[in-house]
């Protein structure tokens, strides 16, 4: 029997496996010494808060098929090209421009089922309430879906793209050459010193970062001194430290997340990745437009049941590219 529930795919049980697939189910051989606890153990998985990471629409464009962002921009040459001459009579001129940018929404749907006879004997057996875990199933099934989709998009979508797969976003291959979190003293001070100059020069000069995104696995590492001359500093503290002096925002975040490792990246892309961006509606957005919505569960024979529920989601819309800056491992 498959795992229904996994992070991209993989289950989330141990290379032995904690459960025997075989066994599933309520009704398994027990002695006259067997106690039963009351208390059922639910199942974990990797969950993150999306919005720390992507700012969220919840209820924008409800039962579209498209969202569409207009964007504007200036044109109009230098500032200089309006000076006048005496005697002059060419005047310059300014214009503006809008651009469509536009991301798809998809139509999701499924359902569980039961019987009469099924909850009946689940509450004889074992007082587990079957209908109210296969209701958890379903609702766990779109929060863990909606998490993948914020960071690594619709699979096989080139359009529909998450925080860390864009297209567009431009790659810098060469700044970061292994784990920071292996970096010696100088490696990790050459590092920290070119982060920002890369961002800001990507963003023609224009904005600074307030988000720093990283593999989870590198972040646990960085718990260490940042060198033996500083001991009581560690890596993270400094990093950090830099990066909210450097863009005067306190609020300067370093998020991990699993998903920037290469292992779990469903293969979108073959080196742990790191983003450095800003954390800011104009400049990215996932949209919502109908969230998770449960039917009416029906039966036509009072013996068989059915609970649907349903919702519409798109992908990551970036309106703003070049405030976005992607670092692979090169290594």
């Amino acid at each position: 029997m498959k795992n229904p529930f996994s992070i991209l795919g993989k289950s989330m049980f141990n290379a032995n496996g904690d459960v025997d697939a075989n066994s599933m189910g309520y009704k398994y051989v027990i002695s006259t010494l067997s106690y039963i606890r009351s208390k059922i153990i639910g199942q974990k998985f990797f969950e993150v808060d999306i919005a720390s990471y992507v700012p969220v629409d919840v209820g924008e464009a409800a039962f579209s098929d498209e969202i569409v962002q207009n964007t504007e921009f200036y044109t109009g040459g230098s500032f200089f090209e309006g000076d006048v001459d005496q005697g002059g009579s060419r005047i310059s001129q300014v214009d503006a421009s809008m651009v469509a940018n536009k991301m798809p929404v998809r139509n999701w749907r499924k359902k569980v089922g039961w019987t009469l006879f099924e909850i009946q004997q689940a509450a004889v057996a074992s007082r587990w309430d079957p209908v109210e875990a296969k209701m958890r199933s379903l609702k766990k099934n779109w929060d863990l879906g909606i998490q993948e989709l914020a960071f690594l998009g619709r699979p096989g979508d080139t359009v529909m793209t998450g925080l860390l797969n864009n297209a567009v976003v431009t790659i810098n291959t060469t700044r970061i050459t292994k784990k920071i979190s292996a970096m010696s003293a100088a490696e990790f001070a050459t590092f920290v010193g070119g982060l920002l100059a890369d961002y800001y020069s990507n963003s023609n000069s224009t904005v600074l970062p307030d988000t720093f995104v990283m593999p989870t696995a590198d972040y646990l590492g960085l718990g260490v001194p940042v060198s033996s001359t500083y001991p009581n500093i560690s890596m993270k503290e400094y990093l950090e430290n830099m990066l909210k002096r450097m863009t005067d925002n306190e609020n300067f975040k370093i998020l991990p997340v699993a998903y920037a490792s290469a292992a779990n990246s469903r293969s979108d892309f073959t080196k742990d990745r790191y983003v450095l961006y800003r954390r800011d509606p104009e400049t990215l957005s996932l949209s919502i437009p109908v969230d998770y919505t449960m039917a009416e569960p029906r039966t036509v024979d009072s013996m068989d049941w059915l609970q649907l529920a349903y919702g519409q989601y798109s992908g990551v819309l970036v309106n703003r590219p070049r405030e976005m800056l992607y670092y692979a491992l090169t290594t």
